[in-house]
């Protein structure tokens, strides 16, 4: 059975570009965190992996966007954006969003990227073989 994944991250529309928080990731818009989310997802699926998205706001609706995805569908691993992960401020999100996780997929591996943008060696890390679901 396949490696099943989600990769969480804030839609593109929620975010404050200009804010200090996100000064961190210089040039990035709307279109090119769109074009990364989109482009990680189909990075990941040419490399074997069944993976789907999940873009969620700064909180209003985020947990419950993310409890309705996870209930939909099994997922061996659960990826975190870094815009939601390692922006101070989004702390409390972040781990309403693993709590959430884990309790309804206790079995899931967490999974964080190195670099700006997700590859099928982050996943890699915990399974070596999109091909062989834990």
């Amino acid at each position: 059975m396949t490696i099943s994944a989600i990769q969480i991250g804030l839609h593109p529309a929620v975010i404050d570009y200009a804010s200090p928080e996100f000064a961190r990731f210089p040039g990035l818009t709307p279109d090119k965190l769109q074009a990364a989310h989109d482009g990680n997802i189909a990075q990941l699926r040419q490399a074997g992996f069944d993976v789907d998205g999940c873009q969620v706001d700064l909180g209003e609706t985020a947990v419950e966007t993310v409890r309705q995805a996870i209930m939909s569908k099994h997922y061996d691993a659960v990826l975190i954006g870094a815009g939601i992960r390692l922006v101070a401020r989004n702390t409390l999100l972040f781990e309403a969003i693993v709590n959430t996780v884990h309790e309804l997929l206790p079995g899931a591996r967490f999974v964080f990227n190195q670099d700006a943008v997700t590859s099928p060696d982050d996943l890699g890390r915990w399974f070596p073989d999109p091909a062989l679901a834990g």
